[in-house]
């Protein structure tokens, strides 16, 4: 089976590092696609801790990811494949899996 979507969640604010919960999620993405264009922008990358100002700033970035998320799970009949078949075409609706909560 594919992976699953993973929007990220903010674990434990006692995590001196990134939480699991973060790393390697939508959310995670997203602050690292902000870093870079912050970066590019000439200005400083953004801090990969688990500090209160980093969690303050992933916050929004988990809410953006699992909105994401919940709404392409909620509208997920939107999305339809046609596989060209010879004989007889095939349509597939695909099922969205998602790694925990929304």
């Amino acid at each position: 089976m594919p992976d699953s979507l993973k929007p990220g969640l903010m674990g434990s604010a006692n995590d001196t590092s990134t939480p699991d919960a973060f790393a390697h999620s939508m959310a995670a993405n997203i602050e690292a696609a902000f870093s870079e264009l912050l970066q590019d922008a000439g200005l400083p990358a953004l801090t990969d801790d688990n500090s209160k100002e980093s969690r303050d700033r992933r916050r929004l970035f988990v809410a953006i990811a699992q909105g994401v998320v919940r709404h392409l799970v909620q509208h997920q009949d939107s999305f339809t494949i046609f596989v060209p078949h010879t004989g007889n075409d095939v349509t597939v609706h695909p099922t969205i899996a998602v790694e925990g909560p929304l």
